[in-house]
């Protein structure tokens, strides 16, 4: 069955093609070019365990025992059983990389960039595939996707090709068909995805319990990071020119991404009525000056999305999708994912992190809660190296110190946010947040560090950044006012 062969159509006669066996044959693996921009950023900074058996970027040599590049995503067992052992046949004893999550496949892909990936139709998956295949298309459209299955299970074929999978795989035809896919595949080269070479970083901070205060501290960073990046933070507009191209500007972005959204817009005193949802349901039209003109715009000139109350859940791929979009719009993209972010979500978004912040209370259960997180985190995916722990309301003077929670999480220790939460409600309740110029402020003071840190790792050369644009005598009063 073939909805879109991956055959060259020719009229003459075909030009000799390496056979099946040719191409898993040991033969020496060329290296991938390094990117030509030395400041992209990549998706993941470290390779899990089970998929360094062929690595992406090094030289080396395959052996009969190695595996091919083509990624398989099985059915449950033990259906998923039976494809292994069908693709072990087909590639004549060599093996493909096997997904082992759902949640992980979107993460395997961006690491190992095979030639296809093969997502097996059963009667127990046909939805879990059917969505899988949508966010492969939607987030990596230069990958062939391919389907294996049971021809004769006719809601299972219709729902692979209706899915957009390039080719049907059937599990009871002969061999010889899906051997002659697979040569072209492993024949051509490894599509490379460029697109995000530009792409904003990615800031994205979450919690293990509600009630940590992770959506007003982030309001109080996207603020202080828009202050940072906007050129026009602490001088005078020249003509009222400027203004409008202030208002045109994109620079930061916060995303309120929790099932009960809404926090952030009114910490923040920004209310809007396009929502998450509405960018979702929107964005093949969501194009650079749609998301200046209908995004909220704080009056710092933040722009926000939150998800709505009660919102119907995101289609797998679209949240993935989205952000992609927006990253090349903004230049800095801050996720508020909260307590309560649905799993399918947050394993769309937080791969594609620059670094997740675990935002924990100095309290035993908080410390229980963050732990099987973290677990949460390791089965999607996420790389260790990226994720650190913030310790919010932190009192000096309660026996468990913050240096013991992040020993006992393993985890390194970003930052302390002092326990200030009689001058946050009141600033709060006042509809607005504790004033960035109030350096002083002990929260103000942590908040500004770490969106200093931000600033210096992925815009060092903003003028808007306060360590560069500071002079040595600015330095040293900023530090005696702090002390």
């Amino acid at each position: 069955m073939n909805k879109d062969s991956l055959a060259p159509h020719s009229a003459g006669p075909a030009p000799e093609s390496p056979s099946l066996a040719d191409l898993l044959t040991p033969r020496p693996v060329q290296a991938r070019p390094a990117p030509a921009d030395a400041s992209e950023r990549p998706a993941l900074r470290a390779v899990p365990p089970s998929l360094t058996q062929v690595p992406a970027h090094a030289d080396h040599t395959v052996d009969s025992a190695a595996t091919v590049p083509l990624l398989l995503v099985q059915a449950p067992a033990p259906q998923g059983a039976l494809a292994l052992v069908w693709m072990q046949r087909l590639l004549g004893g060599t093996q493909p990389h096997v997904a082992p999550s759902l949640y992980t496949v979107a993460e395997q892909v961006r690491q190992l960039q095979p030639h296809a990936v093969l997502v097996q139709f059963d009667g127990a998956n046909v939805d879990a595939a059917t969505a899988l295949v949508a966010q492969l298309q939607q987030a990596f459209p230069h990958i062939p996707r391919l389907a294996i299955g049971h021809a004769q299970e006719a809601p299972c074929l219709l729902a692979a090709l209706r899915a957009g999978v390039q080719d049907f795989l059937d599990l009871d035809a002969p061999l010889e068909p899906a051997q002659r896919v697979v040569s072209q595949l492993l024949a051509r080269p490894a599509a490379v995805d460029h697109r995000r070479a530009d792409s904003a970083p990615i800031t994205a901070l979450l919690s293990a319990r509600a009630g940590l205060g992770c959506s007003l501290l982030a309001s109080h960073l996207a603020w202080q990071l828009q202050e940072g990046l906007s050129p026009a933070h602490g001088a005078k507009a020249t003509a009222p020119a400027s203004h409008a191209a202030d208002a045109q500007s994109l620079h930061t972005l916060l995303l309120d991404m929790g099932s009960s959204g809404g926090d952030c817009a009114i910490y923040l005193n920004t209310p809007g009525e396009f929502s998450l949802a509405d960018a979702l349901s929107q964005q093949r039209r969501l194009d650079k000056r749609m998301a200046a003109s209908a995004l909220s715009r704080h009056p710092s000139g933040l722009r926000l999305l939150t998800m709505p109350r009660h919102a119907t859940p995101p289609v797998a791929g679209e949240i993935d999708a989205l952000v992609q979009r927006l990253g090349q719009y903004f230049e800095h993209l801050v996720l508020d994912l909260g307590a309560d972010t649905p799993v399918p979500v947050m394993a769309e978004v937080l791969p594609q992190a620059s670094e997740v912040w675990l935002v924990c209370d100095q309290s035993v259960a908080s410390v229980v809660w963050t732990a099987e997180l973290l677990q949460q985190l390791q089965a999607m995916g996420v790389a260790a190296d990226r994720i650190e722990l913030l310790v919010n309301r932190h009192d000096s003077r309660l026996e468990l110190a913050a240096t013991h929670m992040a020993a006992q999480l393993q985890l390194p220790l970003l930052g302390r946010i002092p326990e200030r939460r009689r001058p946050l409600m009141q600033e709060v309740n006042r509809g607005q947040l504790l004033p960035a110029q109030r350096r002083s402020e002990p929260y103000v003071k942590a908040v500004a560090q770490l969106a200093d840190q931000l600033l210096a790792e992925h815009h060092p050369q903003r003028p808007g950044h306060r360590s560069s644009a500071a002079g040595p005598l600015q330095t040293l009063l900023q530090r005696l006012r702090g002390h």
